[in-house]
């Protein structure tokens, strides 16, 4: 898999979606307002339309897009259903021991330790939310393994149900070629995390930093649709 040819089509993708086109650009950006809308344009790209789609056939779109946020809900309840019993205990534990209600921060270290040791089901709730969590991160990555073909095949078949044909998915995936695939997943990841933090940097200005936002992440969300079709063709 060339994945320097794969980025760059995904970034000529993206540059040609949008560049120039002030008037799409605008109504990308309602759209990720009315999200079904974003979600049903990324269908779109997904079943491999080049060049990127014009915003037409918007109520094919809004459906599309909700069925598209249905099969990711699906991928994504199992990681949630942890993530809220990891951490509605651990809040629980929190008011019923008094520690919200108190202040810490004025105390000293050795009665800071002393209220903490005389409340153990803090740190027994503790361990049990850390332990929770690092299993929910580990089941979000496998997760993603088969959401991120998942929602592709959805796509181009129109089927909810073939989102989660997983032994198709396994197919498509060893046709890629496991190294591949997982280099491939690796790529992205690293990518929305150093456009995440960016972002996140930028949102830190004042109304300046939601409108810088809210103009970047529509060609974001076409190159990472881009990639994600470009990477399914593989296979």
């Amino acid at each position: 898999m060339d994945f320097g040819t794969i980025l760059n089509d995904s970034f000529q993708y993206a540059k040609e979606g949008v560049w120039g086109k002030w008037k799409k650009w605008f109504f990308l950006i309602i759209s990720m307002i009315i999200f079904p809308f974003i979600l049903g344009y990324m269908i779109r790209m997904y079943r491999g339309e080049k060049p990127a789609p014009e915003l037409d056939q918007w109520g094919s779109m809004f459906i599309d897009g909700l069925k598209l946020f249905v099969v990711e809900l699906i991928y994504a309840a199992p990681v949630i259903l942890i993530i809220l019993i990891a951490f509605l205990p651990f809040a629980s534990t929190l008011v019923t021991s008094g520690i919200i209600s108190t202040d810490i921060s004025i105390m000293t270290d050795t009665q800071a330790e002393q209220f903490i040791s005389s409340h153990p089901e803090i740190l027994s709730a503790l361990a049990t939310m850390v332990v929770l969590i690092f299993i929910a991160v580990i089941l979000a990555l496998i997760i993603a393994i088969f959401s991120f073909i998942g929602a592709v095949r959805f796509a181009r078949t129109g089927l909810i149900a073939e989102g989660f044909n997983f032994s198709a998915i396994l197919g498509t995936i060893r046709k890629i070629g496991w190294i591949n695939y997982l280099l491939a997943l690796i790529i992205i990841g690293v990518i929305g995390m150093v456009y995440g933090f960016v972002m996140n940097i930028v949102n830190i200005i004042p109304f300046v930093g939601l409108v810088i936002w809210l103009f970047l992440y529509p060609p974001f969300i076409i190159f990472m649709s881009r990639y994600a079709s470009l990477v399914y063709d593989a296979g």
